[in-house]
């Protein structure tokens, strides 16, 4: 079974511009009216074309009740072979006509005519009206009952004849009326093409405004002479195009500082490299390979973090994979990852968990990465001798604190540490100024809550707050 998306694609095949799809769904609206509108009329027209049959029904019904007479306590009447041939005689349709007395016996006339409907107390004298069939014809049947004195027996007139004339002048009015719609029809089609092309002139304008515009032109689009139906397809498309030149401006700015912090190691591993060749003294030789390895590590990080950075970004506008991830087996093992290089400075690093639930939806990758930057961070700014606690727990959501007895940030600080490539002045530490920033994106990505405060051990707090859009 197609899935919806590609009954879509298939629907859109078949209407390939939007004038195609407005003019089809406008004809077929069109002839749905069209069409109702000749059942209508067939309808009026039948009760119209009933009525002048209807009255000269009802005066031959009349006409024939005058011809029956009551004398010496028996029923008469004076129907003469003319006045017969005359009641019976219609070109068009076949006409029938019956008197009756109340028990059923046929008096004169058709014996086929079928009796009235039921009724216990006849109105006497009042003409009748109804529908009917005879030998599967359908018939128009005028009655009346008469009584010709008190103590007379009642008896029943009855006229019917088939419906030949009236079907005809019914379709007569009907053609009259449709026929000059199947002139109109197409006119209608006509204009409505017209109008509908003037109408999505606007969509016109704005196609040729934006194909002559350079590709580097972001700028909005003027809501000026716009319709009202257009304006917010323009606004959104202009919202789409602002945030498209945030990003892009962004992206050159990263290109610009990653060019520029690029530039520094390596321009430093040249100068280096050029020491090198001119030095004859091994100790001396030795010492520039020696920065030139800093200067290939510094490189190498940087280069490393770069790459992280962008896949996090790619990443905050695509799906990425979630799973469950337990922050109790994940953060003890990043932290190990780390304890060789808090051995190796002296840092007392360590790991408590206060809570059972620890097991939050997320991107295991990224989460690692996230924890690995703030905890190099937290033992490169600590001095040698300090302390580093991790603790995972629990404070309007599942948190992760990591405090470090460093130098802590000052307040006003505290938001421009995320930028890209900022630093904090007045520390010696290596860094890419770039972990923050990375822990930024990441953060990001996975709705989790990210603050800076004071650590009680004398230096920062970084908490990680996975709140319930994260878990």
């Amino acid at each position: 079974m197609p899935s919806e998306p590609s009954r879509r694609l298939r629907w859109r095949t078949v209407f390939d511009t939007l004038l195609a799809e407005i003019l089809v769904w406008l004809l077929i609206i069109l002839m749905m009216g069209w069409s109702i509108g000749v059942v209508m009329i067939y309808n009026v027209t039948g009760k119209f074309a009933n009525e002048p049959y209807d009255v000269v029904l009802s005066n031959n019904v009349q006409a024939l009740a005058n011809l029956v007479g009551f004398s010496a306590s028996r029923i008469t009447i004076n129907l003469p072979r003319a006045a017969r041939d005359i009641l019976v005689t219609d070109p068009q349709d076949r006409i029938y006509f019956q008197i009756v007395d109340l028990k059923g016996t046929l008096l004169v006339g058709d014996a086929e005519v079928p009796w009235v409907p039921s009724t216990e107390s006849p109105e006497f004298d009042r003409v009748f009206l109804r529908d009917d069939e005879i030998d599967e014809n359908e018939v128009r049947v005028a009655w009346l009952f008469k009584r010709m004195a008190p103590d007379a027996e009642p008896v029943l007139i009855q006229v019917a004849e088939t419906r030949n004339k009236r079907s005809g002048m019914a379709a007569r009015i009907v053609s009259s009326v449709i026929v000059p719609q199947f002139a109109i029809v197409p006119i209608a089609v006509l204009l409505i093409y017209f109008a509908v092309s003037r109408g999505i002139t606007p969509l016109h304008r704005l196609q040729d405004e934006l194909r002559e515009r350079r590709p580097s032109d972001l700028a909005p689009i003027s809501l000026k002479n716009i319709p009202a139906e257009i304006r917010p397809l323009i606004e959104a498309l202009n919202d789409t195009m602002a945030r498209l030149d945030e990003s892009l401006g962004e992206q050159r700015r990263f290109v610009a500082d990653a060019a520029h912090q690029l530039k520094t190691p390596l321009t430093g591993l040249r100068t280096q490299a050029e020491l090198a060749l001119r030095e004859t003294s091994p100790e001396r030789l030795q010492a520039c390979v020696r920065q030139m390895l800093h200067a290939v590590e510094r490189l190498a990080d940087m280069t490393q973090k770069l790459l992280l950075l962008a896949r996090a970004e790619a990443m905050s506008t695509q799906s990425a994979l979630l799973e469950t991830v337990d922050l109790a087996t994940l953060v003890p093992e990043v932290a190990r990852e780390w304890g060789p290089q808090a051995m190796h400075r002296d840092i007392d690093m360590s790991f408590a968990n206060a809570t059972s639930r620890c097991k939050v939806r997320g991107n295991a990758r990224l989460l690692h990465e996230l924890f690995a930057n703030l905890i190099d961070n937290a033992i490169r700014y600590t001095p040698q001798g300090g302390s580093v606690a991790i603790l995972v727990h629990h404070d309007e959501g599942l948190c992760v604190d990591i405090d470090d007895s460093g130098i802590g940030i000052a307040p006003e600080e505290r938001d421009k540490v995320f930028d890209r490539f900022y630093r904090v002045l007045g520390t010696h530490a290596d860094g890419s100024g770039l972990g923050l920033s990375i822990v930024r994106e990441i953060a990001a990505l996975h709705h989790v809550q990210i603050g800076l405060h004071e650590s009680a051990l004398g230096g920062t707090r970084v908490r990680i707050r996975f709140t319930e859009a994260g878990l």
